[in-house]
């Protein structure tokens, strides 16, 4: 893997360059590499293996790193979620489809129905299109050191009619330990290092500039300076956010608020509880439609995870942390509503203000209610259920929520218990804030490209799709769109 601070300093004059060092970018930039085009791709971060935990480094001591996942207790606000890899391969996780691809998701067709699509299809304009990359990306991952799991084809979606929910879509997905990520991530690094590529480490773009035969990328590092390129993939994470809409401004990318964002809460219950919803696929997502026609939907299923925070922009959000190598005695998931962003309103700006609301309950932080007292429940629970998330705050999540978004979750709860009676007791625990896709809506072509001709974007911060496998498909389609520049 290259090491920034060891190398003589690379050319400044590059075909591609890459900013984000997560799965759509090395991706991005392998792609780019394997045709022979010179392609820089700069991660703030350090390696994976430096930017792993602390306290997992610390025990694992030249062991695997599943052998000291237990100790992964995350600190009050986690930190680990830069470095080689992105956030998705620091801790174990789930790729998603492993044989195919389904409509995993349902919205209102306008007129009284539901219609099922993937994110993926819409960012590339096909469902066979979609359907083809994953399964391109899945042999690269397997070719890079991946295990292959034999599942069987993944299950058409939607199976309405089950237990009220408009999807329920059961489709095997494909693990991968962080010690597996680990071996990836080091193969890739040198595939894209051999020739024509170079990573550099520890290296933060500061601004993107227009030039009349390409790009000139400003960055900050021990190779520092001025670096220009033809043609310039941004590929950062969830955490990029705020960079990336200096970007935006500054070259006139053309984008618009979201119109809809996701927000919601965690639900957590006990292992044995939660095992009719997860006997048959490690990720199920279940969905339907409010009174409002918005969509209210399961998300990230972390069977014997835990729920993890952390810090976006001036926030604290949750989200689930899978432990596959060291499961706990809990399952947690999520339940968000793609709510309307109000008219005249600024949707990340809304995202970011659910989360603020819910954060001054929790007095800077997440906040946990017991179900029994977020659903009004006269019946007490007999039992009671710790909760994973460290330092929990316990507080009146239903009053920072509102009334409709307590009902979005109080009918999940309903549909889970019909599904499976008894699943969601009043002992389970529900956390907040959840917030996703709250990305400007960035105009892109089918090939990631922006309005500015070889400016694209891809993974997370192209707004159109968020996940592993999803992220690794948008960054190749960017870099082969670069390269035919």
């Amino acid at each position: 893997m290259s090491d920034a601070t060891a190398e003589s300093p690379p050319r400044t004059r590059w075909d591609v360059i890459v900013v984000g060092g997560g799965p759509s970018g090395m991706f991005a930039a392998h792609e780019a590499a394997r045709h022979g085009r010179r392609v820089l791709l700069f991660e703030a971060g350090d390696g994976m293996a430096q930017s792993l935990c602390p306290r997992v480094k610390a025990v694992a001591r030249g062991r695997r790193i599943r052998d000291a996942e237990k100790f992964r207790l995350q600190c009050a606000h986690c930190t680990c979620l830069t470095g080689l890899g992105g956030a998705a391969f620091h801790f174990d996780t789930n790729l998603g489809y492993i044989k195919g691809l389904t409509r995993s998701k349902v919205e209102s067709d306008g007129q009284g129905g539901v219609r099922a699509y993937s994110g993926l299809e819409r960012a590339l304009g096909g469902f066979e299109t979609a359907r083809h990359e994953i399964g391109e990306v899945y042999e690269l991952f397997y070719g890079f050191g991946l295990t292959r799991a034999d599942f069987p084809e993944a299950a058409p979606g939607p199976a309405g009619g089950t237990a009220g929910f408009a999807l329920a879509d059961t489709a095997p997905s494909q693990p991968i330990m962080v010690d597996e990520a680990l071996v990836v991530m080091d193969r890739m690094s040198a595939e894209i290092t051999r020739s024509t590529g170079r990573i550099l480490l520890r290296h933060r773009v500061t601004r993107v500039a227009r030039r009349a035969d390409g790009f000139a990328v400003r960055v900050e590092g021990d190779h520092g300076g001025e670096y220009t390129a033809r043609s310039v993939i941004v590929a950062v994470g969830k955490l990029g956010l705020g960079w990336v809409r200096e970007v935006l401004a500054e070259l006139d990318v053309a984008y618009a608020t979201p119109e809809r964002i996701d927000v919601g809460v965690r639900l957590e219950v006990s292992l044995d509880e939660a095992a009719p919803l997860t006997e048959n696929c490690h990720n199920p997502k279940f969905g339907f439609l409010n009174e409002a026609e918005d969509t209210v939907r399961t998300f990230c299923v972390c069977v014997g995870g835990r729920i993890m925070q952390y810090e976006f922009l001036d926030t604290v959000v949750l989200d689930g942390q899978h432990c596959l190598s060291a499961p706990t005695r809990r399952t947690n998931f999520g339940v968000v509503t793609s709510v309307r962003v109000p008219p005249g309103e600024d949707g990340t700006q809304h995202g970011l203000d659910f989360a603020r609301r819910v954060n001054k309950v929790g007095r800077g932080g997440a906040v946990v209610q017991q179900a029994a007292d977020f659903l009004g429940w006269r019946e007490r629970p007999t039992r009671q259920l710790a909760s994973s998330l460290p330092a929990a705050v316990r507080g009146d999540l239903a009053g920072a929520l509102g009334r409709r978004r307590v009902a979005d979750v109080a009918q999940m709860i309903e549909r889970l218990n019909d599904f499976s009676p008894g699943m969601i007791g009043g002992h389970a625990l529900i956390a907040a804030p959840v917030v996703e896709r709250v990305y400007p809506a960035i105009t892109l072509s089918h090939e990631m490209e922006s309005s500015v001709p070889g400016l694209f974007f891809a993974g997370d911060s192209s707004s159109k799709i968020i996940g592993v496998t999803y992220g690794a498909v948008t960054g190749r389609i960017a870099a082969r769109a670069a390269l035919a520049r």
